[in-house]
């Protein structure tokens, strides 16, 4: 498995940086979408927007990223549509147990094009960092 490009990379550095298991952190930088980023485990993290539905928070997209000493994978994808998407997956202690090459591949080019966006709509890199 090819972990995402360098520049994908270090948007999720900056997204998740010094987050502990169980944090999470919302960046609005008067984009398009709030980006809400949670830390689900020692490896894992969700990466989301929401929007609102009758009342309903709804996310789309929701992914899940594994950052391994080689970069980040991504692991699944959700989106409001109801498509659920496995493309890694992981034993209770993020280690990669199996993966799904197809799916991995359409993940791996939507994290690229996502990130990017997340990128542009937040004011670049030193935007998204989390202020010390």
């Amino acid at each position: 498995m090819k972990p995402l490009a360098k520049a994908s990379g270090d948007v999720l550095d900056a997204l998740t940086a010094g987050l502990d298991v169980g944090g999470a952190r919302k960046i609005d930088n008067g984009s398009y979408m709030a980006v809400h980023v949670d830390r689900l485990s020692a490896g894992t993290y969700s990466v989301a927007h929401y929007f609102k539905q009758n009342g309903d928070l709804v996310c789309d997209p929701d992914g899940v990223f594994l950052k391994t000493a080689a970069g980040w994978l991504p692991v699944t994808l959700q989106l409001a549509t109801g498509h659920y998407t496995v493309a890694v997956e992981l034993d209770g202690n993020d280690k990669p147990t199996g993966w799904r090459p197809r799916q991995y591949r359409e993940l791996h080019a939507f994290a690229a094009m996502w990130m990017r966006n997340i990128r542009d709509q937040q004011g670049g890199i030193a935007k998204i960092l989390p202020s010390k």
